[in-house]
């Protein structure tokens, strides 16, 4: 079916056949119904988007957010932990956020740690505020197993069809979702739970698209400058570390201070270093005040 907002920004169902609006699902649609009159009863509400790059989940997402929360603007469409917690604190009540990290990062396991632990620690506030939250990540089997257990209330498993069609999802309820984690976390085995429904959505943005490629652009450049900063400051690490053993038989007749100031490290991190690069098992830290070199 389709639907649209009328004057009094409400929902209304569209005629059959109709060109304009918003298509939803009718199943769906009852479910984001319950789940809209639910959270005003002093619930939380978090859905989980997942599926293999390229499929729409995003778009998806977006959607359903935006049916739950017709108020739904770019600010609250975020892409990294930071921002993500921001719009948590500034959200009001019942309104929705999207927390969208399939574009990107989740590859790494720190990173998807870091998310995981922003959502955690925002869960208080998230329940304390009665918001809609809409995680879109590349697999629901690596989010946090409390959130995927206790606080999620479905999964949506966006997929593309024959000749890699996109435009469908299944839909997994609290229970199902619960018993899919457990069995197939393993060997992320979506198969081992039967959905409580399949459905379609059409590729329609309800965020202004170009604003909304901008903005993920912009924080795709954001983490990979910050992905280089930790590769430098790695490669800093090493560097110095190389120096340590280098220099360890040299006098170049500076003090241990001088030394430690000079590579920017504590005397215990000299000590460590010297451990693990001279391979120095009985090494002791006061032994650098009679030693000539590093």
């Amino acid at each position: 079916m389709k639907v649209a907002l009328n004057e009094k920004k409400e929902w209304v169902e569209l005629p059959k056949g109709s060109k304009e609006g918003l298509y939803i699902d009718g199943y769906h649609k009852q479910n984001l119904d319950v789940a809209r009159t639910i959270i005003k009863k002093d619930w939380d509400m978090i859905f989980v988007y997942d599926g293999y790059e390229g499929t729409g989940k995003s778009v998806k997402c977006m959607q359903d957010a935006f049916y739950c929360d017709p108020t739904l603007n770019i600010d609250r469409i975020v892409f990294n932990a930071d921002d993500f917690q921001k719009a948590v604190e500034k959200a009001s009540k019942y309104q929705a956020i999207v927390f969208d990290e399939a574009y990107g990062g989740l590859s790494s396991r720190g990173a998807m740690s870091t998310v995981n632990k922003s959502i955690t620690q925002m869960l208080t506030v998230i329940r304390a505020k009665n918001l809609f939250v809409f995680i879109v990540l590349p697999s629901f089997f690596d989010l946090d197993k409390y959130v995927a257990l206790w606080r999620g209330r479905a999964l949506i498993h966006v997929y593309t069809g024959d000749n890699f069609k996109r435009g469908f999802f299944e839909f997994y309820g609290k229970d199902r979702m619960k018993n899919m984690y457990v069995m197939g976390k393993k060997l992320y085995n979506y198969s081992c739970q039967k959905p409580n429904f399949r459905g379609a959505f059409t590729n329609t943005y309800v965020i202004d698209e170009a604003l909304y490629r901008e903005k993920k652009n912009a924080t795709s450049l954001d983490t990979g400058k910050q992905g280089t900063t930790l590769v430098h400051r790695k490669a800093v690490q090493s560097v110095r570390r190389d120096i340590v053993l280098s220099l360890r038989y040299k006098d170049i007749g500076l003090t241990v201070e001088q030394k430690a100031q000079i590579l920017d490290l504590t005397r215990q991190t000299l000590s460590r270093y010297m451990r693990e690069k001279a391979g120095v098992k009985d090494f002791k830290e006061e032994d650098l005040e009679n030693d000539t070199g590093i």
